[in-house]
């Protein structure tokens, strides 16, 4: 590994802003590509599992509700070990950590492929996620560390590519490997690639430590951790049909609120050394990111879920069909996240650019409501082209304005909130709209109508997200 910095987070800041940009340079970028890579291989997985899940039925003979358990039990893990990043990063440094992460991921993978059962495949899965629930905080507190202020626009797009093409990918990849190989490559898959990405990391990423004034805050830990995994269990069930009144809903739900409740309580007494730092929702580009982050979960899934289970439901195609659909967003994707990087660096207003993106999402879900077939017609394929600017435009600004006003040291419990924000935002988010379309057909004239229904909502959405980026900043300060 590169040579190991310890710091307290703080960095000599330019005394003035130069006229263009810094380039990246050939070291910048091929960090930015391992971390990319490994965050690829992450989110595809999770899209290819989606397709697989019907294997597993046959397979192992389980009925559905127990191989549901193979995604839910990967969600909750994650959700234990997010909130603990902050305080290893700084403890540890954040490329230890991201390399130990990789390796947990693997060992699952390698463990889920020689699944034996229905039980030890949902067990293995719990060590993918546990593996998996770091590396994305970790990535963009990697990128803050290595790229400055001045190269941070450009960095956090290329670490977008992955959020935003791999679950249009996953599901073409998913299809081919279940129907031509078999369900265990949807694990094994990873397994090479994650190998190359742990070697690469520890070559060419430089670990840097923070300073920890003291120990691991546990109680804090644990309310936040089982609080936040309760949540997720009991918006799962209730995305899946069940009623709020079910003990396993509502109980899970109770005590996820008791539990953040307890958190939030304990953490007051002593803000320094919580889990969570909650002073940071005093910033206003900080909380500003951090509601469109949660919010864009809504709208996002109504761009990355719900449009291929419109061509699938309502148009008859395969998951792999339905994918290779879904390649004109991600077309549109890959177009706009390069140059948005380059804006957002070159001084830019962040405010306009995730305006301007939502208006294009926004645009690009109006095409899907006023749809009256579910074939892949010109006009769905353009606002799925336009769609995919949208999510580019407004993903990379809000991972940079987040960090705005905030010193050097508070980038590690800022990513985490910022992650905790976006699980609670996609569990809700899912829920809401699984809910919707659930009520819209059971009582739709048509499986097209009641998509039509539930994409006017999505839409709405959307329009909500825009109120907190009425609040971000218009440009960015001289020094960050």
């Amino acid at each position: 590994m590169a040579e190991e910095v310890t710091t307290a987070g703080t960095a000599e800041e330019p005394a003035e802003v130069p006229a263009k940009p810094a380039a990246l340079g050939t070291p910048l970028i091929r960090s930015a590509l391992v971390l990319a890579l490994g965050a690829f291989v992450a989110l595809m997985d999770t899209t290819i599992v989606g397709v697989a899940l019907h294997s597993f039925t046959e397979h192992f003979g389980a009925d559905l509700a127990d191989v549901q358990w193979v995604s839910t039990g990967y969600l909750l893990a994650m959700a234990v070990f997010t909130p603990a990043t902050g305080w290893v990063s700084q403890r540890y440094g954040a490329a230890v950590c991201w390399t130990a992460s990789l390796s947990l991921f693997l060992l699952g993978s390698v463990l889920s492929g020689a699944a034996w059962s229905i039980g030890s495949l949902i067990a293995f899965r719990v060590v993918q996620g546990l593996g998996a629930s770091m590396l994305f905080p970790l990535m963009r507190i990697l990128v803050v560390q290595m790229a400055g202020p001045e190269r941070m626009g450009r960095m956090m797009s290329l670490i977008a590519i992955p959020i935003l093409v791999a679950p249009v990918i996953g599901p073409v990849v998913g299809g081919a490997v279940v129907q031509d190989l078999s369900w265990r490559w949807a694990f094994f898959l990873n397994v090479p690639i994650i190998g190359a990405v742990i070697v690469l990391s520890v070559l060419f990423l430089p670990n840097v430590k923070g300073q920890v004034t003291g120990g691991l805050d546990v109680f804090g830990l644990v309310t936040l951790s089982t609080g936040l995994a309760a949540l997720i269990y009991g918006f799962s069930g209730l995305g899946q049909g069940t009623a709020i009144t079910a003990p396993r809903v509502f109980v899970a739900l109770l005590a996820g609120v008791v539990l953040l409740t307890a958190h939030v309580v304990r953490a007051r007494r002593d803000w320094s050394s919580a889990i969570v730092d909650f002073r940071l929702f005093r910033d206003r580009p900080f909380t500003a990111s951090t509601a469109i982050a949660l919010l864009n979960n809504f709208g996002l899934y109504g761009a990355v879920v719900l449009v291929p289970m419109f061509f699938q439901q309502a148009g008859g195609k395969s998951p792999a069909g339905a994918g290779a659909i879904m390649v004109a967003q991600g077309a549109g994707a890959a177009v706009a996240v390069l140059v948005v990087g380059r804006l957002i660096d070159a001084k830019s207003n962040p405010r306009a650019l995730v305006l301007l993106g939502l208006l294009l999402v926004a645009a690009g879900t109006t095409t899907f409501a006023l749809a009256d077939s579910a074939e892949a017609s010109a006009a769905l394929l353009a606002g799925l082209f336009v769609m995919g600017i949208g999510l580019a435009l407004t993903a990379s600004p809000i991972m940079v304005t987040l960090y705005h006003s905030l010193p050097p040291t508070s980038v590690p419990a800022a990513t985490t909130a910022n992650a905790i924000s976006q699980q609670l935002g996609g569990a809700i988010g899912t829920t809401v709209i699984a809910l919707l379309l659930h009520n819209y057909l059971s009582s739709a004239q048509s499986v097209t109508s009641a998509f039509q229904s539930v994409f006017w909502w999505s839409l709405g959405f959307v329009a909500l997200t825009a109120l907190p980026a009425l609040f971000l900043p218009k440009v960015r300060p001289k020094s960050a």
